[in-house]
């Protein structure tokens, strides 16, 4: 495999504005990332998978790259479906991000829409999974307060804050 056989990621190199050095960064499109509460907002979906930068499985919640002609909220409703089986009108949003995070300034162009979402009805058995070509997962319910103990995954830590300190302020639910 070459460099230019890749098909999500573009090694970039721009000089410093100021220093004239050569500046390395990846060149990545955007994503969304969703964090599902069940319908008590006691319990957050998984997606189990592996990872090649830490060699082995991890749990993380949903997250998929906006493609081409995509919105951020088209693709997630999109990922949902795919990862989850749930569709769109199984769950209602309940945070919807102002705009993206910028993940690592430093090496990639990448930024990230977080999404909190929430299912209308434990009972709901949803649909199979739509996977991409070679991609392989398995979803799982856990406690919220497990999370931390679960995964290492920044986006994921930081969704189930972002709804933490979201309740807290009583910004989500009703509390």
């Amino acid at each position: 495999m070459k460099i230019s056989d890749l098909r999500f990621l573009r090694i970039k190199i721009e000089k410093h504005p100021t220093t004239d050095i050569d500046l390395e960064y990846i060149q990545k499109p955007n994503a969304i990332a969703v964090f599902i509460l069940n319908e008590s907002m006691d319990k957050t979906l998984l997606v189990k998978q592996y990872r090649p930068g830490v060699k082995g499985d991890l749990y993380e919640i949903p997250a998929g790259i906006i493609e081409d002609g995509e919105t951020a909220e088209s693709t997630l409703k999109r990922e949902i479906r795919e990862e989850t089986g749930y569709t769109e009108n199984d769950f209602e949003l309940l945070y919807i991000p102002k705009k993206p995070m910028i993940l690592s300034p430093g090496y990639t162009t990448e930024s990230l829409y977080m999404y909190i979402v929430k299912i209308h009805d434990d009972e709901k058995v949803p649909l199979e999974l739509d996977l991409d070509e070679g991609e392989h997962l398995t979803c799982h319910w856990f406690d919220i307060d497990e999370v931390e103990n679960i995964t290492t995954d920044m986006k994921t830590i930081f969704a189930k804050q972002l709804y933490e300190n979201l309740k807290y302020k009583k910004k989500i639910g009703s509390f």
